[in-house]
């Protein structure tokens, strides 16, 4: 509907917070609507210089919580990635922009007619990406499922390591989210779907065997889910902890 929250709210509250290159800072905002981004990706997408407006907005977004900076420590040297990757951290701005956004002509002249998320193309990505948003915005509600109160954590982020090109190279990798102990690494997949079978436990196993843990350190593993989870995965023994997502929101 014209003048109707979900239509309106967006662009009041991004004006209100962003005052300075208002313009170019949505533009950058919006290559995240798929997924994280470095800022190296970010301008190449925009045909901009890696630094400068590209930093600069990346700076305003973070800091006003339209975005997060993903940064954790890599598991197997212990240091900082040399880029970080960016991510929409609030999943209303993600919808908005990806569907309110480009048919706002249409809404404000009335001739839009919602029927059921269904309509929208891709939504089960875009669910998918909320729902694995949502759980990494909250990650300390997993500390008690996987049994790490009382330990340090000196790393939670969502962890990407590209393959090499060189003779013999490594294979890439990607985890969900990687929570880091000074003991202990914690793989969590963070999946949903209608369906959850033992396939999800050759992946995650793919995941860990591309890790070289430092000696000394335990690589444990973890599911957060939604949907409905085959008992063969429950009963394999697989995974050390897996949480019902309605667990973490206390239900």
């Amino acid at each position: 509907m014209p003048k109707a929250v979900l239509r309106m709210d967006f662009d009041d509250m991004f004006r209100d917070v962003v005052t300075e290159e208002t313009n170019f800072t949505g533009r950058v905002l919006k290559t995240m609507v798929g997924g994280p981004k470095s800022g190296v990706e970010i301008a190449e997408v925009l045909s901009k210089p890696r630094g400068g407006r590209v930093a600069g907005a990346l700076s305003r977004l973070e800091e006003s919580g339209f975005i997060a900076a993903d940064n954790g420590t890599n598991p197997e040297t212990g240091e900082r990635p040399r880029e970080k990757r960016y991510r929409i951290r609030d999943n209303y701005t993600r919808f908005y922009l990806k569907y309110v956004e480009p048919v706002k002509d249409i809404i404000d002249n009335g001739a839009f007619e919602f029927i059921s998320l269904g309509q929208f193309e891709n939504i089960s990505a875009m669910m998918g990406l909320a729902f694995e948003n949502l759980v990494i915005n909250n990650y300390r509600e997993l500390i008690k499922p996987l049994h790490l109160e009382g330990q340090l954590i000196t790393s939670a982020a969502p962890y990407r390591r590209k393959a090499t090109n060189e003779r013999n190279g490594r294979k890439g990798v990607q985890i969900d989210l990687l929570i880091q102990t000074r003991r202990s690494i914690y793989i969590v997949e963070i999946k949903r779907m209608g369906n959850i079978d033992r396939e999800i436990i050759q992946e995650v196993d793919n995941r860990v065997k591309a890790i070289h843990r430092p000696d000394g350190v335990s690589i444990r593993t973890a599911l957060v889910y939604d949907g409905n989870l085959s008992p063969v995965v429950s009963t394999d023994g697989y995974f050390d902890a897996i949480v019902p997502f309605k667990k973490l929101l206390g239900l």
